[in-house]
């Protein structure tokens, strides 16, 4: 570690003299023994590097003699400018090994997104390879496969007192952090959509507006431009908004659904966005389904799915839809059967799945699985669930996310129904909270900006005006003078 120290301690005047060749490589040497020195992945690099071999440096292609003037006796002592930590540096033992490229780029494939921010000065080479598309998938399954052992969850949740959003980060076992959230925390609603290749979508209901891309762990955002469609009065009565991912086309895109009454037997109005494009367009819908919530169910392997209500010749009934990326279209899911009282829509180690309980003091929660080629089976039965208040939903893992009475949100082991970590908000609304099982990405999209930090003082007074406006417009008194 003390011959990493000095690397990254170099004044400015030291950097400019550190730009060589030679000492580009031993930077990289160090930033990978940097990458190492990190517990959660020092068993994944080992074992990666124990695979491949380590060429010693007499095997890399020799340095040409160059014309450069021969070390003499000189005018005063030459060397006494050099800066010590590159003289230190190239004695390194560690300099006289060259790790392959193959290894390079899958060592940096497991690191985290922060990490890999700060290796991307470390030089050109990285900065392009971590830049590279094929680079940032393979990061993002690695991200992905990671966390099924620990998942990252983002919360969403509304202060107490001020009434605005929060969004908070929680990786357990450490403590709950709060992030800078895009979106407008006066906004009276935040839905939140995702996580769909580590981006996240907030919106406002009931229409789907103020449409937000971002990305919690690159810290970029970008406020998606609306069509100029608009719902048909009478007709439809909310937006239902949904994410995909094309991975042939390496294209984002977003689903917005006109949702008609259950009274009316008539198509759904659908239109979609893509990143790539960066425009709408409207897609054909000949499947007549009813759509009561806000978001989509899930997002699993960038399809999206929702449960509808479908008319038939006994009336309606529940059933599961999804949107194919490939087709455009809207594809309906065998059914279950008979279910419980309650349905929970996840994603379980990559695969679509449903929870299925009765709201009980000793509930027992049935975990369905689904096969495209055999449909639904039951994969195990969790409980008895005691001592909790409401489901909130289950991370890829197969931990269960509930709620007590008192607030406080548990993450409950599915097989044997122990509580493993347990955590609480101040000051913030019961009955708010949305949980995201979040795996980070670093993949971006035209257009994004960075996200800034929004001043508390500047919530409470848009919010006071918010209020203001609201109140003069329904004929209360209020604050706003007319002159």
């Amino acid at each position: 570690m003390s011959c990493i120290l000095p690397l990254f301690r170099a004044d400015a005047k030291t950097c400019r003299s550190l730009s060589s060749p030679q000492f580009c490589h031993k930077r990289q040497i160090h930033a990978l023994i940097f990458a190492t020195l990190k517990p959660f992945f020092f068993v994944k690099i080992v074992t990666v590097i124990s695979q491949k071999t380590l060429f010693p440096a007499s095997e890399m292609p020799p340095k040409g003699k160059g014309n450069g003037k021969k070390k003499g006796k000189g005018k005063g002592k030459g060397t006494s400018k050099e800066p010590k930590c590159r003289a230190a540096a190239e004695s390194e033992p560690i300099s006289h090994f060259y790790f392959p490229r193959e290894i390079i780029s899958n060592i940096l494939s497991r690191l985290p997104v922060k990490t890999l921010l700060r290796f991307r000065c470390v030089s050109k080479q990285w900065r392009n390879l971590i830049s590279k598309p094929d680079f940032i998938a393979s990061h993002f399954r690695h991200s992905s496969s990671l966390q099924f052992s620990g998942s990252s969850i983002l919360i969403g949740s509304r202060h107490h007192e001020s009434n605005h959003h929060v969004v908070s980060l929680y990786n357990p076992p450490e403590s709950v952090v709060q992030v800078d959230s895009p979106f407008p925390c006066f906004f009276p609603n935040m839905y939140i959509v995702g996580p769909c290749n580590g981006f996240i979508c907030l919106f406002n209901p009931p229409w789907g507006e103020l449409i937000t891309l971002w990305n919690p762990a690159m810290r970029k955002y970008k406020m998606v431009e609306l069509t100029d469609s608009l719902p048909r009065q009478g007709l439809h009565f909310l937006a239902s908004i949904g994410m995909a991912f094309d991975f042939q086309q390496n294209d984002l895109l977003i689903l917005r659904i006109f949702c008609v009454g259950i009274m009316y037997a008539v198509p759904n109005h659908v239109e979609m966005y893509s990143s790539k494009s960066g425009k709408w367009k409207k897609l054909k819908n000949e499947m007549i389904f009813h759509i009561l919530e806000f978001t989509c169910n899930v997002i699993v392997k960038g399809v999206a799915y929702w449960l509808v209500c479908m008319p038939d010749k006994f009336g309606s009934r529940a059933v599961f839809v999804r949107f194919d990326v490939g087709k455009l279209v809207f594809e309906k899911l065998p059914s279950i059967g008979r279910c419980k009282k309650h349905q929970y829509l996840v994603e379980l180690e990559g695969s679509l799945c449903m929870l299925d309980w009765d709201h009980k003091d000793d509930c027992h929660m049935d975990v369905w699985v689904m096969d495209d080629v055999d449909g639904w089976s039951k994969k195990y039965s969790v409980g008895p669930l005691v001592g909790f208040d409401l489901i909130l939903g289950c991370l890829r893992n197969g931990d269960i996310v509930a709620k007590n009475e008192n607030g406080v949100i548990f993450l409950c082991d599915p097989i044997t129904s122990s509580i493993k970590e347990k955590f609480s908000f101040d000051n913030n609304k019961d009955g708010s909270y949305v949980i995201v099982d979040y795996s980070e990405s670093l993949f971006l999209i035209g257009g994004m900006l960075p996200v800034k930090k929004q001043d508390a003082q500047d919530k409470l007074a848009r919010k006071k005006v918010t209020r203001d406006c609201l109140k003069f417009l329904m004929g209360q008194p209020s604050e706003i003078i007319i002159p």
